[in-house]
């Protein structure tokens, strides 16, 4: 399962310091970034996020408050919070506590002291139970490069999709693919597209006569959704979930 994500801060570079930082040592971030507290609220609302990353000069009694309940959530719900600074703070260090903050780290710091951090507040053996859905009659298209290869979608997940496509010969599993679904759900989005993913798995189910791979199965992983996309998939998982319950 993927650990979406969101850099909260003002500044630019310090926002894409950080993502690069999480890109190298965090194999399955799907990362999102916030200009401020307003902005990543609105983000956290509309879609599944599992970490927001924030800066104190973004923050306020507002956005504490707001972390506070989210970390009151049940764990499927929860949105974890990692405070990061350029200098040591004891006082505000002390006072995120009462908001239930524990965690914080100091700007630069070692290459892999990021990511051992996330690991601890996002371990990822916690998060192995993402819910997969399934929704009949539902399609992907993959690219990658000039071709592009349609595909039935057997499950799919906040983190991924598992897919069944017959076998392209142009196809080179070892590269990143663009993604687009055409979801079969009512009154769900019926399209969403830029899911950037890697295939994590490859399985032959049927083959020709010669052997070679007839019909393949493809597991893929987002490494990139855009914030448009995790909404959209987001709504269409609650309608799925509601139809569940009925």
């Amino acid at each position: 399962m993927a650990r979406n994500i969101i850099i909260m801060d003002s500044s630019a570079s310090m926002r894409r310091i950080i993502r690069t930082r999480i890109q190298v040592t965090v194999s399955d971030a799907v990362i999102s970034e916030a200009v401020d507290a307003k902005e990543a609220m609105e983000l956290i609302e509309d879609a599944r996020y599992h970490l927001v990353l924030f800066s104190k000069e973004s923050s306020s009694e507002k956005w504490l408050e707001f972390a506070q309940n989210r970390l009151c959530l049940p764990e499927e719900q929860r949105t974890n919070f990692i405070l990061f600074t350029s200098r040591q703070n004891e006082a505000f260090f002390e006072e995120i506590k009462h908001y239930g903050i524990e965690e914080h780290i100091v700007i630069p710091c070692p290459p892999n002291e990021l990511g051992a951090l996330i690991a601890k507040v996002c371990a990822p053996f916690a998060m192995r139970v993402a819910k997969r859905y399934s929704a009949p009659g539902s399609t992907a298209l993959l690219a990658q490069g000039a071709g592009s290869y349609p595909a039935e979608i057997l499950n799919f997940s906040e983190g991924g999709l598992l897919c069944e496509l017959a076998a392209p010969a142009q196809l080179n599993w070892a590269m990143p693919l663009m993604i687009s679904l055409a979801l079969e759900i009512p009154k769900a989005p019926k399209q969403v597209v830029g899911l950037y993913s890697v295939i994590r798995r490859l399985q032959v189910v049927d083959t020709n006569p010669d052997y070679s791979p007839k019909t393949i199965r493809l597991a893929c992983r987002y490494i990139t959704i855009p914030d448009e996309g995790k909404k959209q998939l987001s709504a269409a998982f609650r309608l799925l979930d509601k139809q569940e319950n009925e």
